[in-house]
């Protein structure tokens, strides 16, 4: 995407408000790009922020609600998310997720930057936490009782700033996992989940290329592409971007 960022922030909103119409039909609330006051950023959101409404035959099941906070990215061109929250409720009566997806570009080193916790009780693991090693701070903490143990408290990594799961994703599952009953069919509502789905890997694989030019060059050049380095020399790669949780 190029242009102002409010125009990108709107296209993407736009693109949000496609697919999930698409999904669960039209009167669910349709997302906008909001302005953040005195930043150069946007947050995009449902207007009304009722949440997108999964049902079956019977009625409604479940509740997502979703939230993008944008930036610019590093080279002051295109819309970057900088964080994001999809979070998974029973409805109509849910208060607690019963899962969330989430994502924070400036997340502690240590934690992962997009994750999935989970909300529930598991004994058996709660008490792995409990009776853990104490390597880490964080594990110390728990160890010595200082921090709760709980199986929310656990980040589960999900592929980093550039290959975490989509809303596209988690729609499918959802779908697929408890029989959401999209506004059309099944068949049409996962092609229109794949069509938005490859939208959003396109433009991560341009973003990967941006982190590891030389990974990208002699992929190419292994098919058969002349590739030649720009005038000041090879780009270097972001390791710090491709080491990162």
């Amino acid at each position: 995407m190029t242009g102002s960022l409010h125009a990108q922030a709107r296209e993407f909103a736009e693109r949000l408000t496609r697919t999930v119409q698409a999904v669960v039909g039209p009167s669910c609330p349709p997302f906008a790009a909001v302005e953040v006051e005195d930043a150069d950023a946007f947050t995009v959101r449902q207007r009304p922020a009722e949440g997108v409404i999964l049902s079956n035959v019977e009625g409604p099941i479940l509740r997502l609600t979703v939230e993008y906070n944008c930036v610019r990215d590093g080279h002051d061109r295109y819309l970057a998310v900088d964080s994001s929250k999809v979070h998974v409720f029973v409805e109509p009566e849910g208060r607690q997720p019963l899962f969330r997806y989430e994502y924070e570009r400036s997340m502690s080193p240590r934690l992962p930057a997009a994750h999935i916790q989970f909300h529930g009780t598991h004994p058996e693991l709660e008490q792995a936490m409990a009776e853990g090693g104490d390597s880490t701070p964080r594990a110390k903490r728990r160890k010595r009782g200082k921090a709760p143990i709980r199986l929310s408290a656990l980040h589960f990594p999900v592929g980093g700033s550039r290959f975490r799961p989509a809303l596209e994703d988690v729609m499918e599952m959802l779908i697929e996992e408890f029989g959401v009953e999209p506004e059309g069919s099944v068949r049409a509502a996962r092609e229109v989940l794949a069509q938005s789905r490859e939208t959003w890997r396109r433009t991560q694989v341009a973003t990967v290329v941006r982190d590891a030019p030389s990974a990208a060059v002699r992929a190419l050049r292994e098919m058969g592409y002349r590739i030649d380095p720009p005038g000041g020399g090879p780009v270097q790669d972001k390791v710090d971007r491709l080491r990162a949780l």
